[in-house]
Formats: structure tokens, C-alpha cells, sequence
């Protein structure tokens, strides 16, 4: 069983940092700073209220990449009294998932659930057949302790959807966001990780909100849910002409190739484990990762070398990740530590 679970693991692991996807893909941009103060988002009600008041199963899923260090109770996502997705605990790195019912419901995650200035994929999946809530970041269940089924308001007022806010000033995300999809529907967080090109996002009869941000100019910003606009909203007036949009680079911004690269030994028994790249490329970096995606160890080369031996006396057994970056691109392989 033990074997089984590091399995599922790694593969979600992979699937988080082997993907890429087209170049041109657009994102929102968030700054709390006084130049960029985009804040929140309007839309329709009438699907979300369709789709989602009174759902006892739904779906949140949204790309996040936080840029700042300081995040403490920085809201995702919200739709006013009916749920909250927060980052906070500026230190541990937990996502926070705030159920607003007849009095407010907190379901939190372990420590370092998310990964600083990185593509990562956070889902909130309620399911009443199992009665439970999960939270998951980049495929990996980071729910602390267990959460009952919660379901979602039946009629909550002021219910505008946020992004990047509150809503009424404080908490603001910093970083960039793509990929927002809500759905009235437990959906398998295996299936989803494997969603990450435009054609991967599409709408069905389940489906109360679907942005991909692919607009790439202006102030609106189309719900494929229902083929309707909302406006992209800020705190201050003269906001409105801010630019917003990047498209810099891909959801998996980490990879644009991946390079193949050698470890050994593996499994790693002597608390010593070589990393060898080819002969025409420079080794620039060494990340190792748990398998919940927490960076354990991050080593940087400055000089011109192809090899490299790295110590993880340590570290616990059992499996890691190693993350190569070289002048040609990066690549990720798993080792095992007995």
C-alpha cells in the first residue's frame, strides 16, 4: 500500500512539472501595489446561482503563482458569503479555505502546501458521497485533519465573485492567476491535473464559472460558462487603465524543454548522490522536493561544471524529488533514500 501511495504521488508530481503548454497563453497580473490596484472581478449571478447555491458537491480549481513573500490572509478567490480561497501564514505557506454556511467553516492545509514564485495548481474538492472536503496543491492531498461535506449557501447575499481581494479592501494577491473553473460536480483531482491547454477547459452542463483569461487586452474578461462578460473592477477609478494582462510565459512557466540529466547511485544508500549533465550544457541549480512539493534543498553553481555531488544525510528515507536546471532547461527525476 505504502508503495502504492509514493507511486500516485510521484506521477502527480510529474504531471505538475513535466507539462507545457503553448506559449501564448494570457494570465491576470496582480500587484498590491498603489500602481496596479486591480481588486476584484464582477459577474453574472444568475448561472452561479444556478450552478452553485445549495451544491452539496462543487469544484474550485484555479492556477496560482504568488510572487511576494508576504501573503498573509490573501484572498484567491471569493464569492461574498458563500466561500473564500485564501493564502495565508506568510512563514508555513498554507492554503485556506473559508465555507460561509450558518457560521463560517475554516479548512485548512499542512505546512508549505504551495511553492513561492512557481505555477501551482490548487483545488478545492467537495464530495458528499465520501462526506468529505479535500484541499490539494498540484495534485497532492494537503488537507489538514479530516473536513465533512460542507455545503454551499442557498442564498448568499452581495455574492459578487472576487479575485485577488476581499472584496472590501486588504488581503490582496500578489502574483499572477489563470484558469479559473468552478463546477456543481466532486470531480477526480487525477483527471483534473491533466487539464493545463486552453482545449483542456471547456464548459458542460456542470460548469458555473470558466475564465481562461485568453482576452489578452482590456477591461473585460469572457465567463465561457454562459458566453457573457464581467468587468474587471479595482478600488480606485482611475485604475481602469492599468494594464493587466501578461503572456510572458507558460502555465508551467518552469519548462520550456525538459533536459535529461543522470543520478546515481539510486536508490541513494551512502547520504551521497551525483547528478551528472551532458557534456555541452552547465549545471546552473539542484532543487530537491518532498512528496508534497515542499523544496527541502536548493543549491546553486556558478561555476562552468557538468557534475555535481550532493549530500542528504539529513534527510529522511523514502522518495524525492530532484529538480535539474542546466543552460539548456530543466528536468525533474525521483530518487529513493534508504
Amino acid at each position: 500500500m505504502k508503495k502504492q501511495l509514493l507511486t500516485i504521488l510521484a506521477c502527480t508530481f510529474f504531471a505538475f512539472f513535466s507539462k507545457a503548454e503553448a506559449q501564448t497563453d494570457y494570465k491576470l497580473a496582480f500587484n498590491s501595489a498603489d500602481e496596479q490596484r486591480l481588486r476584484y472581478l464582477t459577474t453574472e449571478d444568475d448561472i452561479l446561482e444556478t450552478k452553485l447555491n445549495g451544491a452539496t458537491d462543487y469544484t474550485i480549481e484555479i492556477w496560482i503563482k504568488p510572487t511576494s513573500e508576504t501573503f498573509h490572509n490573501s484572498v484567491i478567490l471569493k464569492r461574498w458569503n458563500q466561500f473564500a480561497l485564501t493564502l495565508y501564514q506568510d512563514d508555513n505557506k498554507r492554503i485556506y479555505f473559508t465555507h460561509y454556511g450558518a457560521s463560517s467553516t475554516y479548512v485548512n492545509s499542512v505546512n508549505n502546501a504551495f511553492i513561492l514564485n512557481e505555477w501551482n495548481h490548487i483545488v478545492v474538492i467537495c464530495n458528499s458521497a465520501t462526506n468529505s472536503v479535500k484541499l490539494y496543491a498540484n495534485g497532492v492531498d494537503v488537507t489538514l485533519g479530516t473536513q465533512t461535506a460542507l455545503t454551499l449557501a442557498a442564498s448568499p447575499s452581495g455574492a459578487n465573485f472576487y479575485l485577488g481581494t476581499t472584496g472590501s479592501g486588504g488581503g490582496y494577491f500578489t502574483g499572477q492567476m489563470d484558469k479559473v473553473r468552478i463546477k456543481n460536480t466532486a470531480e477526480n483531482i487525477a483527471s483534473l491535473q491533466d487539464d493545463i491547454t486552453d482545449a483542456d477547459y471547456v464548459t458542460d452542463a456542470n460548469t458555473a464559472l470558466l475564465y481562461n483569461f485568453e482576452e489578452g487586452s482590456g477591461i473585460v474578461t469572457k465567463n465561457e460558462a454562459d458566453n457573457e462578460n464581467g468587468t474587471l473592477q479595482c478600488s480606485n477609478g482611475t485604475c481602469t487603465t492599468q494594464v493587466w494582462w501578461v503572456n510572458d510565459e507558460s502555465l508551467s512557466n518552469t519548462i520550456a524543454e525538459t533536459i535529461d540529466f543522470k543520478i546515481y547511485p539510486n536508490p541513494v544508500i551512502d547520504d551521497v548522490f551525483t547528478v551528472q549533465t551532458s557534456s555541452d550544457e552547465s549545471l546552473l541549480k539542484i532543487e530537491i522536493f518532498d512528496v508534497l512539493s515542499k523544496q527541502i534543498n536548493s543549491i546553486t553553481y556558478t561555476e562552468n561544471t557538468t557534475s555535481a555531488s550532493v549530500n542528504i544525510a539529513d534527510l529522511q528515507t523514502g522518495v524525492y524529488y530532484v529538480k535539474v536546471h542546466t543552460s539548456k532547461g530543466m528536468g525533474i527525476k525521483s530518487i529513493i533514500i534508504k
